[in-house]
């Protein structure tokens, strides 16, 4: 586990990148590694999105657009919440467009699920190993599902099972979902076919209780971890409901939740939570031992920093992917594990360039 000192100086890092970005123009980013050496760098940067403006561009495409002027695209309203299939795509909920955008690495386009908008408040996004795409519809109080084309299959849930559906998890070895209801203060249990299996938990600040439950998150063991918002902690049960043990608390330190929003976990069994008011990723072992702080510790506009982070999901390649409702956009990072650090080796010129970077960003914003 990082000590509190490389947790608070970390932090401090990206603040200071923040400020430079501030001040005018971002300048070019280099390789980021995170957290910068000499400690060792767990996640790296890739990029933000909000349109198709956002791919990668050619040479030549990139002269074009400095003669004619870059093309006028659609963006976000208030993007939610987000999920990938691991083969180039990633879907979006925009809660006021009341659709699911879809980004297409592969082709560089992107999409809405559907013609014309057909849901009321589409909140969070998961999919299953089939590749279909599950939307918890919190205005309809339902959960709607689509195959990889696009395709309606079916729906489930209703106004007598809940009242705000808000986040997904999918446990493919029980062939369960799992749905947050942040109203109603329980988690739901279907099987993927929509029958209803069990709900628990209940409102609460006591053990095995919630208060507007958010994001939810299944580890390999199959326990259930619950952003419980309003007590700001995380809450594990197993499988079946039955309370573990609850970890984190209030308060203004790095260490510390205000607003734990929405969890996942990697490869390795790492557990990522943001938080929305300290707009931070904040890495945990599944026992609730803190190992890594990623943000500024408030708001940013900065490239690698967030506003209000609203969603979080990694997808089998250890992409992480961020959903931030003010800032309009998702963020990527990836998580350094040693098959990517087999293609994506980290040489001396990357790290030269980081500190480079850092030592100007520094320059930048002294008063």
């Amino acid at each position: 586990m990082l000590k509190k000192r490389t947790l608070l100086r970390t932090a401090l890092f990206l603040a200071v990148l923040a400020l430079s970005g501030c001040a005018g123009k971002s300048p070019e980013l280099p390789r980021i590694l995170w957290p910068p050496p000499p400690d060792q760098p767990r996640l790296e940067f890739i990029g933000t999105f909000s349109s198709e403006g956002d791919f990668p561009k050619s040479d030549s495409q990139r002269m074009l657009e400095s003669v004619v002027g870059k093309e006028n695209v659609d963006t976000f309203k208030t993007p939610f919440g987000i999920a990938a299939d691991g083969k180039g795509k990633a879907y979006v909920s925009d809660i006021h467009l009341h659709n699911i955008r879809i980004f297409d690495f592969t082709k560089q386009t992107v999409e809405f699920l559907t013609k014309e908008p057909i849901f009321t408040t589409p909140l969070g996004l998961a999919v299953d190993g089939s590749g279909n795409l599950y939307v918890a519809d919190g205005g309809k109080q339902s959960v709607m599902v689509f195959s990889p084309e696009k395709v309606p299959l079916f729906s489930f849930g209703n106004s007598s099972l809940f009242e705000n559906p808000a986040y997904l998890a999918i446990s493919r070895s029980l062939g369960r979902i799992y749905v947050s209801d942040g109203k109603g203060h329980k988690i739901v249990v279907f099987d993927l076919k929509g029958k209803h299996l069990f709900s628990f938990s209940r409102q609460g600040r006591g053990e095995g209780e919630v208060y507007g439950p958010q994001g939810l998150a299944i580890d390999s063991q199959g326990r259930v971890f619950v952003a419980d918002l309003l007590n700001s902690r995380v809450v594990v049960f197993d499988s079946e409901g039955n309370y573990l043990y609850a970890f984190g608390e209030r308060g203004d330190q790095v260490w510390q939740f205000e607003n734990p929003k929405d969890l996942t976990f990697d490869s390795e069994g790492n557990l990522y939570v943001i938080d929305r008011r300290k707009a931070t990723i904040f890495t945990y072992t599944p026992e609730g031992n803190l190992l890594l702080a990623t943000g500024s510790g408030g708001p940013s506009t900065h490239k690698l920093g967030f506003a209000s982070p609203t969603s979080i999901f990694i997808d089998q390649n250890d992409r992480i992917y961020v959903a931030d409702g003010l800032n309009k956009r998702f963020s990527i990072w990836q998580y350094l594990s040693a098959p990517y650090l087999e293609k994506h080796p980290i040489t001396p010129e990357d790290r030269e360039a980081l500190q480079r970077f850092i030592e100007e960003s520094k320059e930048k914003s002294a008063p």
